[in-house]
């Protein structure tokens, strides 16, 4: 039978419109982020900057990446985004044969769903690096490395409507800059023994964690929804390595870049069995993390609340609370002092207001009356009654108190926190956890409490208790590791603990 023509440009239009929508990039805030250099400018930089591998295989490699048979190698991952080398000060021959091998390589990936996003090693003309990226149809631009601020405004004016990240070094100046995606410079996870570092250790010293999870949540303020990046690379990385860095951020919500070594990926280009196990298991993680892309929308669980100063003169300090808080295993959620009222203050059983350094007439006022109400604020000298030998002063409050410092050392006022506070207070104590750093969120009437823990320490840790206020029903842990298992439930003093058998890396016990 013979379609007439009118029904034959339905169907075309039909088939069309399928294609494109199996090929359309994601939006921002579902882009997997993996960097995924090579190519004769990558190689240019590296010998620029000293850091060409002396292997020839995995010089050539790197030379020949953007093969499109290296795309094969994400058919089962959920890495979406890549970010591909496209602009350094390096001959401009070689950058010109780099961006023409892009381009071809950018139509293959949009094929297949993927974004494309150009790395920009170095300053130059940013007209021309835009208008070139336009050209080549790629997705974004991503500034990594130094740029002056006229630079980077320079280049998001050429870009236009076009996707311009910029890998901050510093957490605290692009904390409070409006962004589509926020990408930072981070450490790379890992946890050692102080003895194993040279340091004199007690029997009760904890080991040394490096640990992302504070800064991601630092993010949490003033936009929560915005997608977080972290940007670390790591030094001789084994498989739990890479599989640490992806939990590592996404316990928080957010986004590692993954990044392979080069001796990784010039295995994987030759399909050697054992680096494509290793990135099997990087994937399942990031599968586990994006299939359970709901868990970033919850909310931070915490009765203490740590209030921020956009215009603070110290940032470095407050980044420091953030991060021995966390340590420390304080569930907290942030306060931005621009929003700082009654309404916010109620929410909590205290306040860490040292950033108030000296708190306004109306700052002060809200929180005496917490504090009257039944609350704790941790205040700095400014507030007054500073003691002269003690490290802080307690003063009562009506119902509640207001604890002054000496000096509010970020280390001092975490550790003192746990002192001082019950277990009621904080709401969730995890028990035997000297490797493991937790993040509480949800619990809000009729969703779920979610606390996710994630191990530095290449061993298992068995036999962690979490004892939470409150009484729950049910508790399931999850893992990338294993199957979802039931836990069994302990009721004491109104109060329920759970006790988790093991836990490899990443794991998530959902309580209702």
């Amino acid at each position: 039978m013979l379609w007439s023509t009118a029904k034959f440009r339905v169907f075309a239009l039909f088939l069309l419109s399928c294609t494109l929508a199996a090929s359309a990039t994601p939006p921002p805030e579902q882009l997997v982020p993996i960097r995924w250099t090579g190519g004769p400018l990558e190689l240019a930089w590296r010998i620029r900057t000293k850091t060409l591998p002396a292997d020839a295989s995995v010089r050539e490699a790197l030379a020949r990446w953007y093969d499109p048979a290296t795309l094969n190698l994400l058919d089962d991952s959920p890495a979406n985004c890549l970010l591909v080398t496209w602009s350094a000060p390096v001959d401009g021959a070689i950058e010109a044969d780099q961006q023409q091998l892009v381009k071809v390589y950018t139509q293959a990936a949009h094929k297949r769903g993927l974004a494309v996003l150009g790395l920009i090693y170095a300053p130059g003309d940013a007209s021309k690096i835009a208008g070139d990226a336009a050209k080549a149809s790629l997705d974004g631009l991503v500034l990594y490395g130094d740029f002056p601020p006229e630079f980077s405004d320079a280049l998001h004016r050429a870009a236009g409507s076009m996707l311009v990240i910029e890998i901050a070094k510093d957490a605290s100046a692009s904390r409070w800059k409006p962004a589509p995606i926020v990408a930072v410079e981070g450490v790379s996870p890992s946890g050692r023994n102080l003895s194993e570092m040279g340091i004199r250790a007690t029997p009760s010293s904890q080991p040394w964690i490096e640990s992302n999870i504070w800064l991601v949540r630092s993010f949490d303020i003033p936009s929560p929804s915005r997608p977080v990046w972290i940007s670390s690379q790591i030094e001789n990385p084994s498989t739990i390595d890479y599989t640490r860095a992806v939990a590592d951020a996404a316990a928080a919500g957010g986004r590692w870049i993954v990044s392979l070594d080069d001796a990784l990926r010039a295995k994987l280009r030759a399909r050697e069995p054992s680096a494509l196990e290793t990135w099997r298991h990087l994937s399942s993680y990031l599968k586990f993390a994006e299939s359970h892309a709901a868990w970033r929308a919850l909310t931070p669980y915490g009765n203490v609340g740590f209030v921020l100063d956009p215009a603070s003169t110290q940032p470095d300090r407050s980044d420091e609370y953030l991060k021995l808080a966390t340590r420390r295993q304080v569930p907290y959620k942030l306060v931005s002092r621009t929003h700082l009222n009654a309404t916010a203050l109620a929410k909590f059983r205290a306040i860490v207001a040292t950033q108030l350094d000296p708190p306004s007439d109306a700052e002060r006022k809200q929180l005496q009356d917490f504090a009257e109400n039944g609350g704790l604020v941790i205040a700095a000298p400014s507030w007054g009654s500073a003691p002269q030998t003690a490290p802080f002063a307690e003063l009562p409050a009506g119902k509640g108190s207001v604890i002054v410092y000496a000096d509010p050392d970020p280390d001092a006022v975490a550790h003192d926190l746990k002192e001082i506070l019950s277990d009621d207070d904080l709401g969730m104590v995890p028990f035997n956890v000297p490797s493991v750093v937790t993040f509480a969120s949800g619990g809000s009437p009729g969703e779920p409490l979610l606390v996710q823990l994630v191990n530095y320490f290449d061993h298992a840790v068995e036999a962690i208790t979490l004892r939470v206020a409150g009484k729950f029903r049910s508790a399931r842990i999850e893992s990338p590791d294993g199957a979802a298992v039931d836990l069994p439930l302990h009721y004491d003093e109104g109060r329920t603990e759970v006790t988790i058998p093991k836990l490899l890396v990443w794991g998530a016990v959902s309580m209702q």
